[in-house]
């Protein structure tokens, strides 16, 4: 089985894995609102900082986290060398690559603090929170609103939370087989890639009926017993914590 731990919930016994769980959504709404529109780089060192404390706290591995974040870091570096090149702005002096703007790689630097520090956010998020949580929630904020089926729309949030760590297994055992089998030795990427993608999606859509079938042999019904939450002083100041981070940001 693939040791992936990115989007996997950790189990732990720790103050993020106590925490109710409206309170936990609420914080992670504010601290990804915060990421997007901060405008300076303190703002986002901030928030890295307080993301990185949350990954301590949580005792999270966040050593092994960091080093599944290698597709979004060549997607990071993709999006900063075409914001360099294109944004047209001040020349960087001294350098020996021409046609970089200064205006160009801040803005590829800051979808990198927005991306990086959104990412964390989920990361937290969805390590110290069950699956079955989630759906009680969601279920718990759609109640109130009229004409909306909560129960439905919170189970197939959930069964989304279920299909990304899973997804991520399988594309990670999938990759260690084809190495196995020398796949990558083979020059044609069109062939590379079709070996790749087809696979997956197979398998991707086997594992989707199969859930459905296991569904419907254990009887799903939309009616079932509600959640009850509870919050202690502890939750209400790690959002209170969040709101301040999140004003300072906005108002800033």
């Amino acid at each position: 089985m693939a040791e992936i731990t990115f989007f996997h919930y950790i189990h732990r016994d720790t103050v993020l894995h106590r925490m109710d769980g409206r309170l936990k959504l609420v914080c992670m709404l504010l601290i990804s609102l915060s990421a997007s529109f901060a405008p300076a780089l303190h703002h986002y060192l901030l928030l890295f900082c307080l993301l990185l404390v949350a990954l301590r706290t949580a005792k999270l591995p966040w050593t092994a986290l960091f080093k599944e974040l290698k597709f979004f870091g060549l997607i990071i570096l993709l999006v900063i060398s075409i914001n360099a090149y294109t944004i047209p702005g001040d020349p960087i002096p001294n350098l020996p690559l021409p046609g970089l703007s200064r205006q160009g790689v801040v803005t590829g630097l800051r979808f990198a603090g927005r991306l990086i520090n959104i990412l964390l956010v989920c990361v937290v998020v969805t390590g110290t929170t069950s699956i079955r949580t989630f759906g009680n929630v969601i279920e718990w904020f759609l109640r109130p609103v009229p004409f909306v089926p909560e129960t439905r729309i919170a189970t197939m949030v959930s069964l989304t939370f279920v299909l990304i760590p899973v997804l991520f297994d399988q594309f990670a055992e999938m990759m260690t087989a084809q190495k196995a089998r020398c796949i990558e030795l083979r020059k044609n990427p069109i062939k590379r890639l079709y070996f790749a993608v087809f696979p997956f999606l197979e398998q991707t859509l086997r594992r989707t009926d199969q859930i459905v079938e296991a569904m419907e042999a254990r009887g799903y019904s939309e009616l079932r017993t509600r959640a009850v939450f509870k919050s202690n002083k502890c939750d209400w100041l790690i959002l209170a914590l969040c709101l301040l981070v999140f004003l300072y940001v906005i108002l800033s």
